[in-house]
């Protein structure tokens, strides 16, 4: 019988309000989150196999999301990412789309609850895959 790998969620956000609300909504999806302020730390951490990433846009240090999306993507295309941002804009979705985030969340009210149902429904299909 194969045991299941624990979900682990990584949050790349440099604001530390929004790694708080983030981490609230998520806190009973998962006993492994972890947090992230730069790209690069992300990117150094993906050998921990994380199962999704939720990704902001706008970063400190030198990668922006973006960049960090197109790292991930050459290290393991199977990573569920979730760019959620005050970013705006068709432009903004389609690029990002086009360099592998899985979708798109732009950060308001309603959208902690958004981004933890589409995480809960995403481990939901993944048990019945295994």
């Amino acid at each position: 019988m194969e045991t299941l790998q624990p979900a682990r969620i990584f949050i790349v956000e440099d604001n530390l309000l929004y790694q708080q609300l983030i981490a609230k909504e998520l806190q009973s999806l998962s006993e492994e989150i972890y947090f992230f302020t730069k790209g690069e730390d992300c990117l150094e951490n993906l050998y921990k196999k994380p199962s999704i990433i939720i990704l902001d846009y706008n970063l400190e240090g030198e990668m922006n999301g973006l960049d960090t999306l197109k790292e991930i993507r050459k290290f393991d295309s199977s990573i569920y990412v979730i760019l959620f941002s005050n970013q705006k804009g068709l432009a903004t979705t389609k690029n990002v789309q086009r360099y592998g985030s899985f979708d798109f969340i732009e950060k308001k009210d309603k959208s902690f609850r958004l981004l933890r149902q589409m995480i809960n429904a995403t481990f939901e299909a993944e048990q019945r895959m295994k």
